[in-house]
Order: structure tokens, then sequence, then C-alpha cells
């Protein structure tokens, strides 16, 4: 008995599990169940056996569709469906008067009802059956014409029917248990499927342990556990989304640690917090213009959880064939490197002590100059100078004094100069300055001497043995306009050599233009 009842209890979960798809079953066989009593009215003509099937197949077929309605896809209704189609095999026979051959339609009946896969459901059909033979067999030998059997030898008959019917059912009970372990399994490993295609890796379904190794189950939880597992070992943070509604289905342990914990279901905005309002809407929209639906390594600013900012390259996947749709997200923090790419930039391009362009940026912009003059013929000017009087301050001071001296005239030639023009500190005491959009040659003078002037006035500073000291230094302009003929950079910035070699040798504290006639 205790065999039993753990059997019992063991079928029970695959009751659970097959609902839905035994609940598509009663409805399947309340359609046979109308099929059998049409089967019965047109055999009505050949023995009038009107009243019987009004007596017993009518009650049988509403009684099912009753059944199937208030109770689907349960025990008793399965077990009522087993007994209906033997209450019609026994009617089809006695419509037929005891003919033997229509006894051969109850197999056709009990391999219908595999498809409940359930051998509860093929021994209530053989009980009913064997009832029907016993009781009703046992009555037409007693003169009452119920037409079970057509011979008088009731017993041997009986028998006879049991011997060679006993073995196809015990077969088709055998099959049920496994087609029902197959339609368990289908029906699993369609919801772990399903689970998988909405990027819902996270949430497991309760199995015993025997369940899960099912070879198919085992197979798609394998699957699932190797996808779960690349997820968790990517370096960087991973998200899957669920684009309808927006949702997180999934996360790595990465995106936690970055992003902070949220539970499945949160929405995208409330873990994914942008910097620049209308991100997320902006890589959407550029993720379904993709051919490919393929966003590599967009660039974003995020705010993390503590607060703190960060620059990220985004690439995002989308993938349309599921239903709903999902996209794969990832994040690479690119902060630290994009801090050291602009530390980089900087030793590039500029100068280290006063912060100004160094003779590469000057080269880049002199090179872009020289292009919208000869496309645009606009006009531009370079003005090299050379501090006076700044070796004897290095000399008496120490070249402590004499950096801040250099970082002091760099911030005042920044101060005198346009928004458009260019600064830049070749080496030493020499700074070059290139006058963007100067059309005219006589609009450099007027910059010069704004120049000297700034630069002259005098300076304080606090000098270590000497205390604080005033300090005074002039400069010497060469000036060389675009328009004295100059075809290279190289060619426009010797031209202002050698106009400050000019002014040097004419008193310096002045500018000197190029000019070709010298």
């Amino acid at each position: 008995m205790m065999f039993l009842g753990n059997w019992f209890v063991h079928e029970a979960r695959f009751d659970t599990l097959l609902h839905p798809y035994r609940v598509r079953a009663d409805r399947i066989m309340v359609g046979m169940n109308a099929f059998l009593l049409l089967i019965c009215l047109l055999l009505v003509p050949l023995y009038d056996t009107l009243y019987a099937v009004l007596l017993v197949g009518l009650p049988t077929l509403l009684l099912a569709v009753l059944l199937v309605y208030l109770h689907p896809g349960e025990l008793i209704t399965r077990l009522y469906m087993g007994a209906a189609f033997m209450v019609f095999t026994g009617l089809i026979i006695h419509q037929n008067a005891g003919d033997i051959e229509a006894h051969f339609s109850a197999f056709g009946l009990i391999g219908v009802l595999l498809y409940y896969r359930d051998w509860r459901t093929i021994l209530m059909a053989t009980a009913v059956i064997y009832l029907h033979h016993l009781v009703l067999g046992y009555a037409q030998t007693l003169g009452i014409a119920v037409y079970v059997f057509d011979s008088d030898a009731y017993w041997l008959l009986f028998w006879e029917h049991v011997a060679y019917f006993l073995p196809f059912v015990l077969m088709m009970a055998y099959l049920s248990i496994w087609l029902r372990r197959e339609g368990y399994e289908d029906q699993h490993v369609m919801a772990i499927a399903q689970d998988i295609m909405q990027g819902n890796l996270v949430t497991d379904r309760h199995l015993a342990a025997d369940q899960k190794q099912a070879p198919l189950i085992h197979s798609v939880l394998m699957m699932k556990n190797r996808l779960l597992d690349l997820l968790r070992v990517m370096p960087v943070p991973a998200a899957v989304i669920r684009l309808d509604n927006e949702t997180l289905v999934n996360i790595n342990e990465a995106w936690e640690r970055k992003m902070g914990t949220l539970p499945i279901g949160a929405k995208v905005q409330d873990s994914l917090i942008c910097s620049i309002p209308g991100t997320w809407d902006h890589l959407l929209k550029a993720l379904h213009a993709s051919p490919d639906k393929l966003l590599n390594k967009q660039e974003i600013s995020l705010r993390y959880p503590d607060g703190s900012e960060a620059i990220c390259e985004v690439s995002v996947i989308l993938h349309e064939e599921s239903h709903p749709v999902m996209a794969i997200l990832t994040l690479e923090d690119i902060t630290q490197r994009k801090h050291n790419e602009q530390a980089m930039h900087r030793l590039a391009f500029y100068d280290m002590l006063t912060e100004l362009p160094n003779r590469t940026h000057l080269a880049h912009h002199l090179e872009d100059a020289l292009m919208h003059w000869r496309e645009n013929a606009i006009g531009f000017a370079v003005m090299t100078m050379d501090l006076d009087g700044f070796k004897p301050i290095n000399d008496a001071y120490g070249h402590d004094v004499g950096d801040k001296v250099l970082q002091i005239i760099g911030k005042r030639l920044c101060h005198v100069k346009r928004e458009r023009d260019l600064i830049a500190r070749l080496g030493g005491d020499e700074f070059v300055v290139v006058l963007n959009q100067c059309e005219e040659q006589a609009q450099t003078y007027s910059m010069a001497e704004r120049l000297i002037t700034s630069i002259s006035a005098p300076i304080q500073l606090e000098a270590n043995e000497q205390g604080r000291v005033s300090l005074e230094v002039g400069v010497s302009i060469g000036i060389a306009h675009i328009a004295n003929g100059a075809e290279s950079a190289e060619e426009l910035l010797k031209q202002a050599d050698v106009a400050l070699y000019r002014a040097k040798q004419a008193g310096k504290h002045q500018a000197v233009l190029f000019s070709n006639k010298g």
C-alpha cells in the first residue's frame, strides 16, 4: 500500500506539470464524444436503437461537456472520458446486435486515450469495458436483448476477450507512462526555452532531482547554466533588457558591482543613470536604425549610485526574433583611459610649464590656417617673440623664478590675444602668436603693440633670498604675413624669424614686419 501511495504522489507531480496539455486534450475528447454520438445516430436505422442512443449516448456527451467546463485538466474529467469512450463502445456493440467485429472499436478508442498520457485513464477505460461485458453480457444470457456477444457461450467469450484484450491494455498503459514523461519534458523544456528567449536566466523552476536528470531537461538546464557562466565571467557590466517595457530581466555580477543591485524587472533608467537626459532614448533610436541591429562602443556619460561620474562605452545588440524583443547591453568604463588619453594629448601638444600649445600643436594649427588660405583666401599672420632681459633674471634669481616669469608672461599673452588666435611656446623664452583672420598686414602692428605693453609691465614676485622683487622684461617681435608669399609653415616661420632678428638689431622692444624688400 505504501508503494502504491508513493506511486500516486509521484503521479500527482506530472498532473500539475501537464495540466495545460491535458486541458487541451479535454476539449479534443469532447469533440470525439460528439463524433461517436454521431456514429451511433447513423447506426440507429439498422436495429431501431434511437431509444438506447438517447438514453445512453446523449447524457454521456452532456456530462462530458459539463466536466470539461467545471473541472478542465483534472483527474476526474480524464477518468470520466475514459469511461465515456467505453460506454460508446458498448453502445455501438449493442447497435450491431452483438457483432463481435464492433468490439474492436474499443482498441481504437483506447488508443485515442493515449493522448492524455495517463495510465489511470487507460485502466478506467479497461475496467468499464470489462464491467460492461461482465454485467450486460451475463444479462444477455438471461434473455435481455443487450447484445454484447453474438454467441450463447458467455463465459468462454468473456475470458477470451479478457485474454486478448488485457495485453493490449497493459501495453498502452506502459506507453502512456513514457509518453507522459516525454510530454512533461516537452512542456518544461518549452518553458525553460521561453525563459531563455526572454532573457530570464536567473529565475529557476522548482524541480525534483530526478526530474532535472530527464535527458531533454538536463540538456536545456546545462545550456542555461553555460549561458549564466558566460554572463557571470564577463569582466564588463552586462544586462539583458526587455524593450517593450524597458526593464532588466538579467544582470551579471560586474553590473551589480558598478551599477548597484536592482531587482529583476527594474526600469533601465533606474540603473542606467545618464548624465545627459535622453541618452537612453537616443541609443534606442540609433539601435533600431542600425542595419545589423548593433551599436558598438557608443560613448556616454554615466553617474554611478555613489554619485561619481564616469565615461563609458556602451554596446547594444538587438534580438528582434524573440518575443518580447530583447536587447543585450554591455558597459565598459573608459574614464581612466580617457584621462590617460587626455594626459598623453597634453604631453604631446602642450607645454608643461605654461600649459600653452607647444611646437607640435603650432605645426598642426599652421597647416589648417594654410589650407583655409589656399581654399578660401582667409589671411593670417605669425608673430615670433623673444623676451628681452630674461637671461639676467635666470642668472640672478635662479630658474625657479625664471619659470614663474615665463608662466606670468604666458597668462598675459592669453589675456591680450583674441579668442580666435593661438599662442604657443617653442621653448626657453620664445613664444609664437598666430593671428587668424588677419587680412591686412597693418593689423598686426596693433596686436604687437598690445603684446609689448602687456609683457613689459613690472612683475612682482617672491624670491627666496631677496624677498619680494619687481622684475621687468621686454619683448622683440618678428611678424610674417601669409600675403608675403610664403608657401609653407616652415617658410612662414623663417620669415618671422628674419623679422625678429631685424627687431633685435634695431634696438629690441619693438616689432618688425617681414618684407621681401629687406
